[in-house]
């Protein structure tokens, strides 16, 4: 049985926390600063000199798609032609800002790039300002450096937080998964192990009705002696095999002792004796005849009671409500509190409490109801007292 939850979808982050989308934007914005501030040049008159700034830049932005450092580099170093060498320049340390908005979503170190840029941005205008170190355009280009670095950082880290939570979630879910897996396959042993005691008792008696049988015989009947010898060997056969696989079912169980005998109905009372003892206030009622129960239905009667009892002491407070009947060739079971704390789930992924209910009841062919108004958890489980399947 597996999980039946839909795959976590990826969550949708709002456009300025996309960080290829924003990516996108300032590769086209700076791409349109640069033949902007080619064809400026052209209509100011600028001498050829002036253009090495722009080539540099429009080089820098084709080799960052490789080279996300080294492109940096190249537009900052055609930033700093533009400033010495252009008359217009503003663009230039435009996408310088842009570039390290690029470079830092995409995973460079939002300090180390800053270094790289913004250091040489601000000398170079510094330079252009006849050394004025408190040049204004300087200052806002360095400023602006220290910005672009900072928002592509953040979005960055914004991005990384949130597929690390979404990887939390998946590994969260996977875990339950296993964990409900787990639950359910221990219980199944666990039920196999039951079913087989029992199996073993009814062979084992079956063994002895045949030696009755086999010594009731009279003397002269040879053939039918032969046939219950025989029978009777099947029988030891089979009682050993039924040994061996209850031997597999029972290693590495921990919660029972290998020669405790196989529950049922009437351990019920001393069963909830054990919870009042630990803490639990249990009303318990019993109604009808209980003597003539199939052994399976006994057993998966006293497992329903256990795991119902544990949910009630795990997740609920106040009394246990434990009514039991029998009657119309029917066994009922109903255990009903209320929640402590926080609503637990009561769908057919829940806890492997409700989980080991379920197939308790399957196991001995029943079903299994459950009453969930948010505030009192109910489960009712109705077998058939002769073991036959419930239509």
């Amino acid at each position: 049985m597996t999980s039946s939850s839909a795959p976590l979808a990826s969550p949708r982050l709002a456009w300025f926390l996309r960080g290829q989308f924003l990516n996108r934007v300032v590769l086209i914005l700076s791409w349109a600063a640069v033949v902007t501030e080619f064809f400026v040049l052209g209509l100011s008159g600028e001498p050829l000199l002036g253009y090495t700034g722009v080539f540099l830049v429009a080089a820098g932005l084709i080799l960052g798609r490789f080279q996300r450092v080294l492109g940096l580099l190249v537009v900052t170093f055609g930033s700093v032609a533009a400033a010495l060498l252009a008359t217009e320049f503003v663009a230039m340390w435009s996408v310088v800002v842009f570039t390290l908005f690029s470079v830092t979503v995409r995973g460079a170190r939002a300090i180390l790039a800053l270094l790289m840029a913004g250091v040489p941005v601000y000398f170079s205008l510094v330079i252009r300002e006849h050394w004025n170190f408190q040049a204004s355009v300087a200052l806002v280009a360095s400023a602006c450096c220290a910005v672009g670095a900072a928002v592509g950082n953040a979005v960055r880290a914004q991005q990384d937080y949130l597929e690390s939570m979404k990887q939390r979630a998946l590994d969260a879910e996977a875990a339950a998964d296993l964990a409900v897996e787990r639950g359910i396959t221990q219980e199944r042993v666990r039920i196999a192990r039951d079913l087989h005691d029992v199996v073993g008792h009814e062979v084992a008696v079956l063994g002895m009705n045949l030696g009755v049988a086999e010594v009731s015989l009279p003397a002269g009947d040879s053939a039918a002696r032969t046939a219950l010898e025989s029978a009777r060997a099947s029988v030891r056969r089979v009682l050993h095999e039924t040994q061996l696989i209850l031997a597999v079912l029972r290693r590495g169980v921990d919660d029972d002792d290998p020669v405790r005998p196989t529950p049922d109905i009437a351990q019920i009372p001393a069963l909830i004796e054990t919870f009042r003892a630990a803490g639990v206030s249990v009303n318990f009622v019993i109604d009808g005849d209980t003597d003539g129960l199939d052994p399976t239905v006994g057993l998966a009667a006293f497992r329903i009671v256990q795991e119902a009892l544990t949910n009630a002491q795990r997740h609920g407070r106040g009394q246990v409500e434990l009514a039991i009947g029998c009657a119309d060739g029917h066994l009922s079971i109903v255990a009903a509190n209320d929640y402590a704390g926080i609503r637990k789930s009561s769908g057919e992924g829940g806890g492997y409490g409700l989980i080991g209910i379920r197939e308790r009841a399957r196991s001995a062919g029943g079903r299994v109801e459950v009453d969930d108004d948010g505030r009192r958890f109910r489960v009712a489980a109705i077998l058939r007292t002769d073991g036959g399947m419930i239509q």
